[in-house]
C-alpha cells in the first residue's frame, strides 16, 4: 500500500528510491552522512533498493575527496567514504532524487531557493526525520578538531537510523 504511494508520488518503481544528502563544500558532513545512511538503510534490508550521493551548495572545488579528518573518524566506525568526491548541487537534481536531505538550515534554505519550484522530491533537514533530536542541525566540524568531528559522526548516525527507518516504512512496507 505505501509502496504505491511512493510510486504514485514518485513516479518510479518502490524499489527504486533515491536520497541526495547535502552539506555547503560536500567534504565534511554530507560524505559521513552519504556513507552512514549507505550503512543504516543496509541495516533495514534497503542495500542495493535505496540509492544515496551527496553534494554541496558550494562545492569549490569538485572533484575533491572528504576531508582527513571525516575520513578518519568514518573509518574509526567502520565506514569506508574515501571514494566520495565532491560535486555541486545540479538543478537536475530536483527531479532526479526523491529526497533531498540538508544537514543545516542554511542549506534547506539554499536547496528551496533553487528548486523551481520542483514538487517531485521532498527537501528536508537530516533532523526532521528525528522524532526527539539532540540538535536541530548539523554543526559543521571543518573549522574545528577530531572531537568536531566524533560528534558531527555520532549526530549523524543516530538521525541516519531513524531517516533509514523512515524510508523503509514509507516506501516499502506493504
Amino acid at each position: 500500500m505505501l509502496s504505491e504511494l511512493c510510486r504514485k508520488f514518485f513516479g518510479k518503481p518502490s524499489a527504486s528510491v533515491s536520497v541526495l544528502v547535502v552539506c555547503m563544500e560536500n567534504i565534511c558532513r554530507s560524505p559521513i552522512l552519504e556513507g552512514v545512511l549507505k550503512r543504516a538503510l543496509a541495516e533495514q534490508g534497503l542495500s542495493g533498493v535505496v540509492r544515496v550521493d551527496s553534494a554541496g551548495t558550494y562545492a569549490s572545488q569538485p572533484g575533491s575527496k572528504p576531508d582527513v579528518r571525516a575520513v578518519k573518524v568514518a573509518k574509526e566506525k567502520g565506514v569506508d567514504i574515501s571514494r566520495v568526491r565532491s560535486r555541486k548541487v545540479k538543478v537536475e537534481d530536483y527531479d532526479e532524487y526523491d529526497y533531498i536531505v540538508a544537514v543545516d538550515d542554511s542549506v534547506l534554505q539554499f536547496l528551496n531557493e533553487h528548486s523551481s519550484g520542483s514538487e517531485h522530491c521532498q527537501i528536508r533537514t537530516l533532523m526532521s526525520f528525528m522524532e526527539e533530536p539532540a540538535s536541530n542541525e548539523v554543526p559543521d566540524p571543518y573549522y574545528g578538531n577530531a572531537a568536531s568531528f566524533l560528534l558531527v559522526y555520532d549526530l549523524i548516525e543516530k538521525a541516519s537510523s531513524e531517516t533509514a527507518l523512515y524510508i523503509s516504512n514509507t516506501c516499502f512496507k506493504k
